[in-house]
């Protein structure tokens, strides 16, 4: 059977071992308990080899048994978090920016709604449903409740959800109204531009008639015989 002191430092270095495994390896908590368990019998071991003999060598290993659980735990918390180990073994999200990327073009959309009056087709707890412009958006409200039915207006974006509050001068038969004619008013000025655009492309085919024709006609009489 080897020394206790021996004994104690071999245990001491397993211990600190199965510590660092239990961050980077899943066991459920039983590689934590191995450790806590070789540690308290490392202890005791040292207790029994230097604690009578040698104190001096004694509260040096109590230094190292200290200060090395808080060593180990920041050095493997270190290389999880800041070298290629760690993207091994920890699954980690996509980057901010590529997030920012994606969400972008969602939030501009969002964004253009700000001033929009809608519906409530749901209570907003402060979460729920809206209806801006016949489409529907989920949407939070700050920190009020918005009953259902309620008209409200969009006054900011956050994330994917339009952030609302209440419109209590508006009726809802107004704001189905107001959204309503903000579409067909849309629609009419896209109706207008696509006439406006067949008026010019007509006027430009017929005014091509016109020279063709012009041309056509001589500028003197022919004598006759």
């Amino acid at each position: 059977m080897p020394d206790a002191g021996v004994l104690a430092t071999i245990l001491l270095i397993v211990g600190l071992f199965l510590l660092a495994l239990e961050l980077m390896i899943p066991s459920f908590g039983m590689l934590g308990i191995l450790s806590a368990i070789t540690l308290l019998i490392s202890a005791w071991s040292a207790w029994q080899a230097w604690w009578g003999t040698s104190p001096s060598l004694f509260w040096t290993y109590i230094a190292f048994w200290v200060l090395g659980i808080p060593a180990v735990l920041g050095g493997v918390l270190f290389l999880l978090q800041n070298t290629s180990l760690g993207d091994r073994l920890v699954l980690r999200g996509p980057a901010s920016a590529d997030n920012t990327d994606s969400v972008s073009p969602r939030k501009n959309e969002l964004t253009r709604l700000i001033g929009e009056v809608g519906i409530a087709k749901s209570l907003l707890t402060p979460g729920g449903i809206v209806h801006v412009n016949n489409v529907r958006y989920h949407a939070e409200s700050p920190g009020m409740v918005i009953e259902a039915g309620s008209p409200v207006r969009v006054v900011n974006v956050k994330a994917n959800r339009l952030v609302v509050r209440a419109e209590p001068g508006v009726s809802p038969d107004s704001a189905i109204g107001t959204a309503t004619s903000d579409s067909a008013a849309r629609k009419s000025n896209a109706l207008a531009d696509t006439v406006t655009a067949v008026d010019l492309a007509e006027s430009a085919t017929a005014q091509a008639g016109t020279d063709g024709d012009q041309k056509g006609i001589l500028d003197f009489d022919i004598p006759e015989d």
